[in-house]
């Protein structure tokens, strides 16, 4: 009985490190945030430098880029200390900040596309049209 005991133990420490496996990341940075996080995160950060930077003659812009970034790192339910590790981790790995960089921008260009579409759509809205 001790022995089936045993066996059954072990089958199951063996199928928990094996299933452990099996989940646990590539991703050495996943420990400080998730990759998807990281790119959610770093598409807000682009978008509002991006804003700021349009807006650089206004000095109450630049006072309030704290408060705007506490914003989105509330949004996404971390501290700016959290980021700031995360990205570092991301930083020490070019591989993967090429990959992280190249899903931002992807996910930047579909905002952008799906941005243009809209106006297009509402710019032909808008367009009288002359029924003869």
């Amino acid at each position: 009985m001790q022995k089936v005991k045993y066996a059954l133990f072990s089958a199951c420490i063996s199928l928990a490190i094996i299933s452990c496996s099996l989940t646990k990341s590539d991703n050495p940075c996943e420990r400080y945030m998730e990759q998807e996080t990281m790119i959610a995160v770093l598409k807000e950060v682009y978008l509002l430098e991006a804003h700021i930077s349009r807006l650089q003659s206004t000095s109450s812009i630049r006072d309030s880029v704290d408060m705007l970034y506490a914003g989105i790192f509330q949004r996404h339910q971390i501290t700016a200390s959290q980021f700031e590790r995360a990205f570092d981790c991301y930083l020490l790995n070019r591989e993967l900040t090429n990959h992280t960089l190249d899903e931002v921008l992807n996910a930047l260009s579909i905002e952008r596309s799906k941005s243009d579409e809209k106006k297009d759509e509402d710019f032909l809205r808008e367009v009288p049209l002359h029924v003869e």
